[in-house]
């Protein structure tokens, strides 16, 4: 792929992502994308095959560039609360506009691609997590008393509640709200009165 054709499909990509964030996957159609990038949908096609593999690449392609922002938060000071803060400030940045619909299509509708997302959060995830906890443990700011495994998959499993339309309908509760109230709630059990003193200095979960 040419440079010129590598740099317009990372546009697509990203102007995808928004797009599938903002208003859900199932109900946009290639034609919006199209429209909403000022090109014809037969320019799309140069790129992709349909709209699932539209899907798929543009999930691939966010979830590298979380990749390297997890790696870069991670690579900083070395307190867990820290880091735990700056990876929470990092996802209500992207959650602003969110749609918490997307996630429920991409269940429903492209099953290849959650389980690829299934796959990043309970393996790549899953793992940052526990490194946390039990870095925040030694350093007296998480509970001695709690396990890192069961903790990293509570929070996991729960995540998948915060998008349930029938619990938090996305007219009703704004995900980032959700999102916010639901951090707040994780952190406050697992928190020393060390650890909860220094998250209440940055008022990162305060509305």
């Amino acid at each position: 792929m040419t440079e010129k054709k590598s740099k317009k499909l990372h546009e697509l990509l990203t102007k995808s992502r928004v797009m599938f964030m903002r208003y859900g996957v199932k109900t946009l159609t290639m034609d919006d994308i199209a429209k909403e990038m000022g090109i014809s949908k037969k320019t799309i096609y140069q790129f992709v095959s349909n709209k699932a593999e539209l899907v798929k690449l543009t999930v691939d392609d966010y979830l590298e560039e979380e990749k390297r922002q997890m790696d870069a938060i991670l690579s900083g000071t070395g307190n867990s609360v820290e880091e735990m803060i700056e990876m929470v400030a990092y996802f209500l940045n992207v959650l602003r506009e969110f749609n918490a619909a997307s996630l429920y299509d991409l269940q429903k509708h492209y099953p290849e691609t959650w389980q690829i997302l299934n796959e990043y959060r309970f393996q790549y995830i899953r793992e940052l997590l526990v490194q946390n906890i039990n870095t925040g443990i030694k350093q007296g700011d998480y509970r001695s008393d709690i396990d890192a495994d069961i903790i990293s998959k509570i929070y996991l499993s729960a995540i998948e509640i915060l998008y349930n339309q029938d619990l938090f309908p996305n007219k009703k509760y704004p995900f980032i709200k959700i999102y916010r109230e639901f951090m707040n709630y994780h952190l406050c059990g697992i928190l020393t009165y060390k650890g909860k003193a220094f998250l209440d200095k940055t008022n990162l979960l305060k509305n």
